[in-house]
């Protein structure tokens, strides 16, 4: 945030540890807050409760992999002058970033829908057979406990994002001004 990634307030460093103090006080009161929330809506059951989390914890991994993937195309479009330790045909960038960003994509969709792609390709089954065994034939209270926190995590970070924009232009003069 201090870089105007987000809230300028949210950017406060601690001088004796180095690290950012309000942003981690945030981080542990919103995680404190989806655990309880995720307790609840698996109704206490250690069982369901693990197999959400587990679920969230992979698929909020797999979502930064998702924009950071095709970050080399879009670098490469916009800062094309910049040297670079290595370069690709532009083929291949083409190529590594579009698969691995879609099959990224389709791990996220199938995380939060198991069984997504379950009879494709004349393959039988049953999409709800894939679901966690603590789950098994709820399939909405599995895609709610995965789909509310990751939509509020997404909802922060635009926020923040947006909210940091308007002090990019300050952040850049200063920075221009150590140059």
């Amino acid at each position: 945030c201090a870089d105007g990634a987000g809230p300028r307030w949210f950017g406060v460093i601690s001088e004796r540890r180095g690290t950012p103090i309000r942003v981690n006080v945030l981080s542990g009161v919103l995680a404190s807050v989806t655990m309880v929330v995720a307790l609840n809506m698996s109704g206490g059951s250690a069982e369901k409760y693990f197999a959400a989390g587990l679920g969230l914890t992979i698929s909020m991994t797999f979502v930064s992999y998702v924009v950071t993937f095709p970050s080399l195309l879009v670098l490469r479009r916009k800062l094309p002058d910049v040297p670079r330790p290595f370069r690709i045909p532009r083929g291949w960038a083409v190529v590594s970033t579009v698969l691995p960003t879609v099959l990224v994509a389709f791990t996220v969709a199938t995380l939060i829908w198991p069984g997504l792609g379950v009879g494709w390709f004349g393959t039988a089954g049953n999409p709800d057979d894939s679901l966690p065994t603590s789950f098994a034939g709820d399939r909405l209270q599995y895609t709610l406990t995965q789909l509310i926190p990751l939509g509020a995590s997404v909802l922060i970070g635009v926020v923040f994002v947006m909210t940091g924009r308007k002090n990019e232009v300050a952040v850049h003069d200063r920075v221009g001004a150590y140059q």
